[in-house]
């Protein structure tokens, strides 16, 4: 994974200290304890923005922007204390909240602005947040419930539209799914979903999650730490952290029912959440290791031991301008900015690593190969490969590499004949058309999701609850796979980041996921490749921008076809193979198998290569029985392969002829009749299949060539009876000729 490095604040602002706003219960706590000077915030539309007292303004990036614009962009607000920043979606209007009542809004364009105070006097502000739903403009979250407002910047005001009334403890919020949950209760283990999506408000119905006690008499208290919104292929979950049981908790939302998913095991109770490439990463920050976990796999353990964490520097200046960046482009990180999980570390949903005390934002990426190198479950590392889209191409070349390692290092026929399902299938999914994606190459969603434009909205839920164990798949080890890019605009304090990719896309199925590619391979840091934070470059921005691009249309997918599989996995290994060809033909045969299965078709140079196999071994026999078996399907290029091979065995090159007159493949086929001397049996192939398309001098030149001077004058009389305007042709001259010259010519001729 990678988590890239911003560039310093501007000057002013270096030397200020950062908080994250209490009220973003998302993102957890993080209080300044000093110099209350920088207050933080963030909207919906991927700013970060950052607030200075001593110039009473607020510096905002766009985070979507990788690596972010250098000049941060600046709104003036008036001094005084801040609780929370948030942009409108259209980063036009500037909201504060000041008090616990009181809410400012900061007008960019007329430089004008206005105060909101809750409902009710005695209830406090829990925080805030903008939607796209028709039925309001911004959302006030209070102990008593949703204050739902309307923005009239005419009148320089808001108007109340609705009021949702119910106790509210602590609330958490994404933009990514426009979802807000409540928490009541005396243990806050009551929570309550308002989805405010582009459709329309949806009212999830409450639910009670799962709490293990660790006293008999206390009861434990859920926090907002605790819980995590996730989308994870198109899907919404919740992710509630036990923290005494050491698992993770898993419950899908759907419009009338939120159904649990079972549990998924941690092994420490520290313990941060994040969600790259629909891959669930969970930071054990005591151990500092993370555990990676698909939920697509099956069964739903880590799908590679734990790793560690890796960090990469941002780009050095001479990069930024360059498309060119390597190891040395790179800033060297400081002792400071090198500390993994520091006390400073916030993790923000769904990617993102805000690191307030040192005035850094990361990102987190996956390093494939890493994952490659540290799983032992090779089908269902496979399986985990074909669902990647941040870097398909590098997926792709991985899932390749690791079928040709399995031939050659002679792996089980039945690990070997699982592998090839899973690419075959993959592959079939991603190009029949009745599979929903419209040959996207995207794994459809599931019916029970449906989709708005303004983000993920939920329908109706299964009638039955799901649920599943997930046993731990893999000891600790020390491989290290998870990459941390450093964003490459430093940032002090971010509260409220969520990648606009994943925000501002409707998830319709899996192939509008976007995601951003990782920039580079790994950097290790003392030899060692692991989870890592790099810097962007200027290279890696435009990667990220005509990658996202590509997975809105669907591309690029890492799928394998059937050509991919022949090219770089059968006849790369063929350059190896030694003599003995019987452990890889049998794996061409599993292929083979798995294709049909899948309604594939495989290319006819596959089938080639192993017809020339089975005769390099002289296995004649299994061969005749493999195209009668239509194993081998009949080709012009199989056709070929079976003559050549047929050169030492009789039966086999019949076999290849009838396949060339099965697919009236009349050229090649008379010209093999021809080698035979079998003319008069080539004359009448191509009258009984009216071929017009054989040069007369070709069935001349052959009788003449036999020295037989009747079969050159029989030739001769069917081209005068059968082939119209023969005689207006050059051959005709010359070889009436060469008839009368040896007086062999009749008067009828």
């Amino acid at each position: 994974m990678a988590s890239e490095k911003g560039r310093p604040l501007p000057s002013p602002l270096k030397n200020v200290f950062l908080r994250c706003s209490p009220a973003m219960k998302e993102y957890g706590q993080c209080v300044a304890t000093k110099l209350p000077a920088v207050e933080k915030g963030m909207c919906e539309k991927e700013f970060l923005a950052l607030k200075t007292c001593m110039q009473n303004a607020v510096y905002s990036w766009p985070t979507n922007q990788h690596p972010p614009a250098e000049l941060p962009g600046v709104t003036d607000i008036k001094e005084g204390p801040i609780l929370g920043v948030r942009y409108s979606l259209d980063g036009k209007i500037l909201a504060i909240q000041r008090t616990n009542q009181e809410i400012e809004f900061v007008n960019k364009e007329s430089c004008t602005g206005f105060k909101q105070q809750c409902r009710s006097g005695s209830d406090r502000i829990f925080g805030f947040f903008w939607t796209d739903c028709p039925a309001c403009d911004i959302v006030f979250v209070t102990t008593s419930g949703l204050e739902m407002y309307t923005l009239y910047l005419s009148k320089n005001g808001l108007k109340l539209v609705e009021y949702k009334k119910t106790h509210v403890s602590w609330y958490v919020y994404t933009h990514e799914s426009r979802l807000v949950l409540l928490a009541s209760g005396m243990q806050c283990k009551t929570l309550s979903g308002y989805q405010f999506a582009a459709g329309g408000i949806v009212r999830l119905p409450k639910y009670d999650v799962t709490m293990t006690k660790q006293e008999y008499n206390r009861k434990p208290v859920l926090a907002p730490e605790d819980i995590r919104i996730a989308t994870m292929y198109g899907r919404l979950y919740c992710v509630q952290v036990d923290r005494v049981a050491l698992q993770l908790h898993m419950y899908r939302f759907y419009r009338d029912a939120v159904v649990p998913q079972g549990s998924l095991p941690i092994f420490s109770s520290h313990v941060a959440i994040s969600v790259v490439d629909n891959v669930l990463l969970v930071h054990q920050t005591d151990s500092q290791v993370v555990l990676l976990y698909d939920i697509l796999t099956d069964p739903r353990g880590p799908i590679s031991a734990p790793l560690p964490l890796l960090l990469r520097g941002a780009p050095s200046p001479a990069a930024s301008s360059s498309s060119n960046t390597g190891k040395g482009s790179r800033r060297p990180l400081s002792t400071a900015e090198a500390t993994i999980y520091g006390k400073g570390w916030v993790f923000i949903n769904p990617d993102l690593v805000l690191d307030h005390m040192h005035g850094l934002l990361w990102r987190v990426r996956l390093d494939l190969e890493a994952v490659a190198a540290s799983s032992s479950n090779l089908p269902s590392l496979l399986s985990f490969l074909q669902r990647r889209r941040f870097d398909a191409p590098k997926a792709k070349e991985l899932s390749l590499i690791v079928i040709k390692s399995m031939i050659i290092e002679r792996r089980s026929l039945r690990l070997i004949a699982s592998a090839m399902d899973v690419v075959t299938a993959s592959y079939a999914q991603a190009t029949r058309p009745s599979s929903g994606t419209g040959g996207s190459g995207y794994q459809p969603m599931n019916k029970s999701t449906a989709v708005s434009s303004g983000g993920i909205t939920l329908s109706a839920g299964p009638r039955g609850s799901q649920s599943s164990s997930n046993p731990v798949g893999k000891a600790m080890s020390k491989s290290k796979i998870v990459e941390i890019e450093q964003d490459a605009e430093t940032v002090s304090d971010a509260e409220s980041i969520i990648s606009s990719e994943i925000e501002e896309a409707p998830l319709t199925s899996s192939q509008e996921q976007t995601s951003a590619p990782s920039s580079s391979r790994v950097l290790s840091r003392e030899g060692s490749k692991g989870i890592t934070m790099e810097s962007s470059t200027s290279n890696s921005s435009s990667l990220l921008a005509s990658g996202l691009q590509g997975l809105r249309m669907g591309l690029p997918a890492p799928y394998i076809s059937p050509d991919d599989v022949l090219q770089s996995v059968f006849l790369a290994i063929e350059e190896e193979m030694c003599t003995d060809s019987t452990f890889y033909v049998a794996a061409i045969v599993e292929y083979m198998r798995s294709t049909a299965k899948e309604n594939v078709r495989v290319p006819p140079g596959l089938q080639a290569l192993m017809v020339q196999l089975l005769g390099r071994d002289e296995r004649y026999h299994e061969l005749r029985q493999f195209v009668a078996g239509k194993l081998i399907d009949p080709s012009r290029t199989v056709a070929l392969q079976l003559l050549d091979v047929g050169t030492n065995d009789r039966e086999t090159r019949k076999l290849g002829m009838e396949m060339l007159r099965l697919l009236h493949a009349h050229c090649d086929y008379v010209k093999l009749l021809l080698q035979d001397g079998r003319l008069l049996e080539g004359l009448r192939y191509i009258r009984q299949n009216k071929v017009d398309t054989i040069p007369p001098a070709l069935f001349l030149e052959a009788a003449a060539n036999s020295n037989d001077i009747e079969k050159l004058a029989s030739v001769f009389r069917f081209c005068l009876d059968f082939l119209p305007g023969f005689q207006q042709t050059p051959d005709f001259n010359l070889y009436s000729s060469r008839l009368n010259q040896q007086c062999i010519v009749g008067s009828g001729c």
